[in-house]
This record gives structure tokens, sequence and C-alpha cells, in this order.
């Protein structure tokens, strides 16, 4: 556990200082609507629209999974039951994110039997951050 709190507070220290070196010159950061955000969704487009945005939350749950079943593994310091658990992990986010490809093939395939057109995730738009200078 003091290994944990070490790796965060020196991870929190790291990130922390990064704010120091814009010291010298104000910003402004705001959140800029995806271009089209609106307008490119239409009641015919909202099932895919969701259906792509579970599949990026499941993406992202899944490498989160991932990412702490590795953080446990070097954690458990050699423990066999602690690197079993670990492992165990390791392999269900595997499983998650071979499941999620799956269903997205399996989703694609019979959108392209139905309508003729494949399911894309060029409908998915995430807001990004515009930096600008204050004045």
């Amino acid at each position: 556990m003091r290994k944990f709190l070490g790796f965060i507070s020196a991870l929190s220290l790291y990130a922390g200082s990064t704010s120091l070196a814009l010291a010298q010159t104000p910003i402004s950061i705001s959140i800029v609507p995806p271009a089209g955000s609106l307008t490119g969704i239409s009641l015919a487009n909202i099932p895919q629209f969701i259906i792509t945005l579970l599949f990026a939350i499941g993406i992202i749950v899944a490498i989160a999974y991932l990412i702490y079943g590795g953080i446990k593994w070097v954690m458990s310091g050699g423990d066999k039951a602690g690197v079993e658990a670990a492992r165990n992990h390791i392999v269900a986010a595997i499983v998650g994110l071979v499941i999620i490809a799956g269903a997205f093939l399996i989703i694609n395939v019979v959108f392209t039997l139905l309508t003729g057109s494949d399911f894309s995730l060029t409908n998915l738009k995430f807001p990004t951050l515009g930096v600008t200078k204050a004045p």
C-alpha cells in the first residue's frame, strides 16, 4: 500500500509541476463543441450514435480495467495470490476488448446487410479543448 501511495503522490507532484512552466503567460482553456455536433445528429442517426457511444465507453472501461490489473500485478510484490488476482483482471479486460471488437464486427455486418452502408465511428464527435491566450 505504501508503494501505491508513493506512486500516486509522485504522479500528482509531476502533474502539478507542469503548471509552473505556464506561469509566465496567462492562458484560458475553454471547451469547444465539436463541429456540427448538433446538426450532424438527426433522428435517424440517434441509435447509431448511442451504439457508438456505448462502444467508446466499453473500450475506455476495458482499458482502465487492464491498467488496474497491471498496477495490481506490479503492487503484488511476488505474492502468488496477488499475482493470480491481477492476472485474472488482465485476462478479463482482454476478453472484454475481444467481445467489444466482435460485437462491433457483428453490428457492422448486420448494418451492411440491412442498409447497404457500413456502421462507422464518424458520427461520434467528442468536444475538444481550445486554448486561447488571455488578454
